[in-house]
């Protein structure tokens, strides 16, 4: 007995390896071994034993495509060519450099017999395989091809990011012979134009000093800067060569033959935006002050607007001055001096509108006197300077300047900064002075305050509000019968959320402080009473004479809006509820209370914030039962549209991608937007039904475009929070992945954390992890839709493999009204981009807040600023065909 159940234990156990065997052999991946020589911005290993390089990043990419994963090993060329030959590797990897065309697609001149080449791109390299391997060539060129297809731009954001080409500086004998006979060269720049360019005691400042700096350290040279008043000044002198060169010249030609000089490469874009006044409208037909010498004037500005409304002045800052004192309606200033041209000449009476009117390219202008390899030395020069470091000088140039600003310009800069500073303080006397006073009435008031005062705000509560409501409306017995009493049920949104963030204390001080104010300015307000949980108030009120009870209502809410928590103004949204004193009658205080809460409950996960308690809430459930009725039918006949709203790169204004919206045409009830139906759908479970069709309109979009040969761009789709309980979930998703078989990551499921939240706890749904890891295995990425808005959103993106932030508006309006939520929005967004996340700042509206989150760091963005959603077909064909 014991002999055969060894025998047994010993067979298991054999087949269990030999099955493991063999399912480990059908799901690793197979190596592909990648011969390379040290050769910075292709491929290089540092001293942490990381690759690097333009080649790296595109054989890492073709990897994916050809389901390998990729081993390297260095050597010299020799070494790796005898590699390959020996069947040790299966690739080298070759930097570029010259290449001739042959019968088919482009090869190296050094290319080593017995290989075939496989062309990278210009500027990276190419991939040489043993030519008895020809399978393996066609198997990387048919990876290459697909990735092109996908995106066509991705060898040049590969080159643009390494930099490959000029990054070193080769000059000639005869290059160098020169610069050795020329230690000094005399330039100059564009005078008195902060951060762009000025002379601080003979020394070259600003974006085009610390490119001369660049300059003088990459030639060893020293430039010798010859002192020019005015544009016109720089020009003339340029044109009689007292200068060899001009730093900053307009990249045209016939400009420079006109000043007898020769243009180089240009290095530089500079945008140019219009200034205008404050105090009057723009006129129909406005004057425009042109500083007479600028190439610009010529180019651009005489070719928009007639000879009657053009005006000439010698410079920039005389420009500035006669559309500041109303002798000129407008002019135009490159964009990175159009704030410094503000504030450093106090021209508060001016602004610009940020829109860029029109361009041009920056380049050196050489003195036809002076030796042509010049020219050749600073073109070489120009190629070597990454542009990079060139973005890089502009940002901090034009911060410096800024910081240098005088006290009544930072103050105009921030007025609301200024206000919130003055602000707290008479916020903090306040609350000291009410202190005081609390502490003298305490002990006498004691058990009253218990009875009727909410500790934390010290304010009434809602005991005392029951006891008072009737005996003040008898008070007010003629306002009764004339119809101008009612009731109010008021509670803020995301209490929770905010009561987490800043504490119950620092948040019943601010009610208090929200409170106190409300009441001095709405005398209206006859009787206040706040629940002990500061989640909800009752108010009794006289209706203000020419307004109706709604609009009452809204005054409420507008006195309210903004609420100064630690410090830190944020603005508040309420549901109201109202409740009309009956005019006649007996009446009861619950009764009333009740009713008006009645009303606020109606319109809570619906669009509108005000609810009368009237016959019109039986209207509304009247509609709801109608969309209840036709949601099916609706689904089945495709009543459903979908809208795409374009997402953008905020500094090129490119498409990144797009969010499908869902829009409902019915016969029956018209058309409707989201806001009328999709809380509906979220109570009765609807929601998940339209969410897969919403899901898989869109990969049918994709799937057909991709057939057609079209460009494609991600679509993001809301997925509800009734899908982390729904049986067969991850099988359904799964089963739309297989069916469509779209590039991974094309499609973003959007996510809130309310998806993965169990509000009861607090805490992550045990399958959260599980469910957001196989989301990912199937192709899916994932947004975190709403952040900043929830209980948990720290935790989900410690815990929840997110690819995408999606900041909500919120962030963007308060940072907006105050430094520190500014800074709270950078810090968000400087997070998101180290957890290795794309942040995506959505509801831009305003050409400030874009400026904003570009100067916080985002670079991906949504809202009506740049696109407002539209039908599918016609995003297509505005943005991406």
């Amino acid at each position: 007995m014991r002999f055969w159940i060894r025998l047994f234990i010993i067979t298991a156990l054999a087949w269990t390896q030999l099955a493991a065997a063999v399912f480990c052999e059908q799901t690793t991946r197979s190596t592909l071994i990648i011969g390379f020589t040290d050769n910075p911005g292709i491929i290089w290993q540092d001293s942490r034993l990381m690759y690097h390089g333009a080649a790296y990043e595109f054989s890492e990419t073709i990897s994916n495509y050809m389901n390998v994963k990729n081993s390297y090993v260095i050597g010299t060329p020799a070494t790796t060519l005898q590699y390959l030959k020996s069947g040790i590797i299966d690739v080298i990897m070759l930097p570029a450099g010259e290449y001739y065309a042959g019968n088919g697609e482009p090869a190296p001149v050094n290319q080593p017999p017995g290989t075939i080449s496989v062309a990278l791109g210009r500027g990276i390299g190419w991939l040489l395989v043993d030519e008895k391997r020809p399978e393996l060539a066609e198997q990387l060129r048919l990876a290459i091809a697909t990735i092109n297809k996908v995106n066509t731009f991705y060898q040049n954001d590969l080159q643009a990011k390494y930099h490959v080409t000029g990054n070193t500086l080769n000059l000639t004998d005869e290059e160098r012979a020169y610069l050795e006979a020329h230690p000094v060269i005399r330039a100059m720049i564009s005078p008195r134009q902060p951060p762009y360019a000025y002379l601080q005691d003979g020394q070259a400042m600003g974006v085009i000093g610390c490119i001369a700096n660049r300059i003088e350290v990459d030639l060893g040279i020293r430039l010798e800067f010859v002192q020019a008043d005015t544009h016109q000044n720089m020009m003339e002198k340029l044109t009689e060569g007292t200068a060899d060169l001009v730093m900053d010249a307009y990249d045209d030609n016939n400009w420079a033959k006109a000043h007898n000089a020769t243009l180089t490469f240009p290095y530089l874009a500079l945008n140019y935006v219009a200034v205008m006044r404050k105090d009057k409208p723009l006129p129909e037909k406005p004057v425009i002050a042109c500083a007479r010498a600028h190439f610009y004037t010529q180019a651009h500005i005489e070719h928009m607007y007639p000879a009657e409304q053009r005006r000439y002045y010698l410079d920039v800052a005389d420009c500035m001055a006669a559309v500041n004192n109303g002798d000129a309606d407008m002019t135009f200033v490159k964009a990175i001096t159009a704030q410094s041209d503000i504030y450093q000449g106090n021209y508060y009476n001016l602004y610009t509108n940020g829109n860029v009117v029109f361009s041009h390219a920056v380049a050196m202008a050489v003195s036809q006197n002076a030796d042509p390899i010049l020219v050749r030395i600073l073109n070489k020069e120009i190629a070597h300077i990454n542009p990079q470091d060139v973005y890089s000088i502009i940002n901090s140039e034009v911060y410096r300047v800024h910081a240098k600003d005088t006290l009544q310009a930072f103050i105009y800069r921030n007025p609301l900064m200024s206000m919130a500073v003055l602000g707290s303080v008479l916020f903090l006397i306040i609350v000291t002075l009410l202190y005081i006073m609390w502490l003298r009435r305490k002990h006498t008031h004691d058990l009253w305050q218990q009875a009727n005062i909410v500790s934390s705000a010290q304010t009434h509560n809602l005991h005392w509000f029951a006891n008072e409501l009737l005996p003040t409306i008898n008070k007010y017995a003629k306002a009764r019968q004339q119809g101008e009493l009612f009731v109010v049920a008021i509670s803020p949104q995301r209490v929770a959320f905010i009561k987490e963030i800043y504490g119950t204390k620092n948040y019943a001080l601010a009610v208090k402080s929200i409170i106190d104010k409300v009441k001095a300015k709405l005398p209206w307000i006859l009787r206040f009473g706040l629940s002990e949980e500061i989640t909800h108030a009752y108010m009794l009120c006289k209706k203000p004479p020419g307004l109706t009870f709604r609009q009452a209502a809204e005054r409420i809410e507008k006195a309210s809006h903004i609420i100064d928590l630690n410090g830190v103004p944020t603005s508040f949204t309420y549901h109201i509820g109202i409740c009309p004193v009956p005019r006649s009658g007996d009446l009861e205080a619950a009764i009333l209370m009740d009713n008006a809460m009645m009303a606020h409950n109606e319109i809570i996960g619906k669009s509108k914030n005000i609810g009368l308690y009237n016959t019109a809430m039986h209207d509304e459930l009247l509609q709801q039962q109608q969309m209840e009725l036709y949601m099916e039918k609706a689904l089945a006949a495709g009543e459903f549209q979908i809208f795409l709203q374009a997402k953008y790169d905020l500094t090129t204004k490119g498409i990144y991608g797009a969010e499908a919206l869902v829009r409902w045409q019915s016969p029956e009830l018209g058309f409707l937007g989201p806001g009328s139906f999709i809380n509906l759908f979220e109570r009765n479970g609807f929601a998940v039904q339209l969410d897969y069709y919403v899901l898989e309109r869109v990969c049918q979009q994709l799937q057909e475009r991709i057939r057609q040969g079209l460009t494609v761009v991600p679509i993001s789709v809301n997925q509800t929070g009734l899908h982390i309980t729904e049986r067969g979930y991850l099988s359904r998703m799964q089963s739309i992945a297989e069916r469509y078989k779209l590039p991974r990551k094309l499609v973003e499921l959007e996510l809130t954390e309310t998806s993965f939240i169990d509000f009861t706890t607090k805490t992550e749904n045990e399958n959260a992890l599980q469910i957001t890891r196989r989301l990912k295995s199937m192709g899916y990425a994932l947004s975190m839709d709403d952040f900043c808005t929830g209980y948990s959103s720290i935790a989900m993106l410690r815990n929840l493999p997110m690819d995408i932030m999606k900041v909500d508006r919120s962030m963007l309006t308060a940072a907006e009204q105050s430094e520190r939520s500014h800074t709270i929005l950078t810090q968000v967004i400087e997070l998101g981009k180290r957890l290795g996340m794309t942040v995506l700042v959505e509801g831009i509206e305003t050409p400030a807040q874009e400026a904003l989150l570009q100067e916080a760091g985002c670079n991906i963005g949504q809202g009506f600023l740049f696109a407002r959603p539209i039908p599918a077909e016609q995003f297509w064909e505005k943005y991406v065909d």
